[in-house]
């Protein structure tokens, strides 16, 4: 069953990386021959997230085997343990849509979302963004940013005394341009829109169906029995049900009666 969902997540991830090419502001830089990257590149640092989001970035390069997203509160104990957004998947992804977070169930408060690429040989690389989610408050407003460059160092994993060492590769940002008087003007990037998957509003489509289908059939019966009675059918309809049904069974009682 695992392995099922395992297969519908990448399914799904390879889906809309196909169907929704990243914009310039998702851009990054493809893996170099012999290296690997993991990189969020969306959501970013400090940024606001509400609903269900699209989570995207990097995660490919040499001897890939597979990433997982991950988040936990922060700050949080040294004891608690992350929690996956969703299980492993097996797809390298070079820019594009690594995942969805529906963060309706979480508490507000900030969270740290962390990206972890594992290779062949037991190592991996990460990455991670600090966020902050609101949704029992008012929906704020998204924030507009202009396009902007990512470009990420890559790094080579060093051997240390684990045999899985854990290396980290924060994205350099390229310092947002400045508008002057009389230039361009900067594209603000459209708000995602909220996922119309949500099961609230698959609940809701469902229960409004039950209820124009019941409204149809009641419509449709007491139409029925009104040119029923305008023919004259349900009295003609009642006299012979006491013909052929009713006085026959009474008659039967009475004669067991004597």
């Amino acid at each position: 069953m695992r392995r099922m969902g395992g297969h519908l997540i990448t399914g799904l991830i390879a889906l809309l990386a196909a169907a929704a090419p990243m914009q310039a502001a998702h851009a990054g830089q493809s893996p170099q021959e012999g290296e690997s990257l993991a990189i969020i590149t969306e959501p970013q640092e400090n940024d606001v997230l509400t609903g269900t989001v699209l989570i995207y970035g990097t995660a490919a390069g040499a001897d890939f085997r597979f990433y997982q997203l991950e988040y936990i509160p922060d700050p949080a104990p040294s004891d608690t343990p992350w929690t996956s957004i969703q299980p492993p998947v097996a797809q390298q992804v070079n820019n594009g849509v690594l995942g969805l977070w529906d963060t309706t169930a979480l508490a507000d408060g900030r969270y740290l979302l962390r990206l972890r690429v594992m290779r062949g040989d037991g190592s991996e690389i990460g990455d991670a963004v600090s966020v902050r989610i609101v949704n029992a408050t008012a929906t704020p407003t998204p924030t507009l940013r202009p396009t902007a460059t990512i470009t990420p160092t890559p790094g080579t994993p060093t051997p240390g005394p684990s045999p899985t060492p854990l290396i980290w590769q924060p994205p350099t940002r390229t310092p947002r341009p400045t508008v002057t008087p009389g230039g361009p003007t900067p594209t603000p990037l459209p708000p995602k829109a909220d996922s119309p998957l949500r099961p609230d509003r698959l609940r809701q489509a469902a229960l409004d169906g039950i209820k124009i289908a019941l409204g149809a059939f009641g419509a449709l019966g007491i139409y029925s029995l009104m040119r029923a009675a305008q023919r004259g059918e349900l009295r003609s309809g009642w006299r012979r049900l006491r013909r052929e049904v009713l006085n026959p069974l009474l008659n039967s009682i009475r004669r067991r009666r004597r």
